[in-house]
């Protein structure tokens, strides 16, 4: 028997260790929230597969992130404002029959299998991250995007870099749930390295264009 865990499915794909501000405002969820600073426990956070995030009926992605609420702020009339760290990966085995307004899921947690000789693997991708973040910045002018230097990268397991990288790439959420459900440390630097490459040149097509109208953007 798997572990039960309350749902909180999202338009967004939330990543181990990384930081995610919410806006709780339905009822059900304002429940939930109640419950887990109560009992201090976490909850589930699942990417949308079908329906809306204001729909009882939305069905999540199978694959989703233990979230733990870190920070916590009433705005006064039922509403809050809270921020989740992402914990274990999980799958969800059953959506269990329950009275709760909210999902009930069971889960089983997932664990990447160990890593093997992929630090190369991790330092590549961690050098691609890096000339990634500094094209966006060329391209957009918006400085404020994660900035970690490659020796930061570095300084993590390749896990923690596929995580941190795959929460930093503007790419759309369906891709974003593909690397986050991917089975291992390997299989998600991998993806990552290609979609690096994709977005990269497509950066660079985009400053040649830029640069032929004599456009450039507006720092910020």
């Amino acid at each position: 028997m798997g572990d039960v865990l309350p749902l909180f499915p999202l338009a967004n794909v939330l990543f181990p260790e990384m930081l995610m501000p919410l806006h709780v405002f339905e009822p059900r969820y304002r429940l939930l929230v109640q419950r887990c600073l109560e009992e201090k426990t976490p909850f589930g956070i699942v990417l949308i597969q079908g329906g809306e995030e204001t729909e009882p009926g939305a069905v999540p992605h199978r694959v989703g992130t233990e979230a733990e609420i870190v920070a916590h702020a009433p705005l006064g009339d039922g509403r809050s404002l809270i921020t989740v760290r992402g914990g274990r990966r999980f799958e969800i085995e059953q959506v269990v029959p329950d009275e709760e307004p909210y999902l009930i899921g069971r889960v089983r947690y997932l664990e990447d299998p160990p890593e093997g000789q992929i630090r190369p693997l991790a330092e590549a991708v961690a050098d691609a991250y890096a000339d990634y973040l500094v094209g966006v910045a060329a391209a957009t002018g918006d400085l404020r995007r994660d900035v970690a230097t490659v020796d930061e990268l570095r300084d993590g397991s390749p896990c923690d870099v596929s995580f941190r990288v795959a929460a930093g790439l503007a790419i759309e959420d369906d891709e974003r749930q593909t690397l986050l459900a991917a089975a291992s440390a390997r299989d998600r630097l991998v993806r990552e390295r290609e979609i690096l490459s994709r977005e990269s040149a497509l950066l660079s097509e985009m400053l040649i264009r830029m640069r032929a109208r004599g456009e450039g953007p507006v720092l910020h």
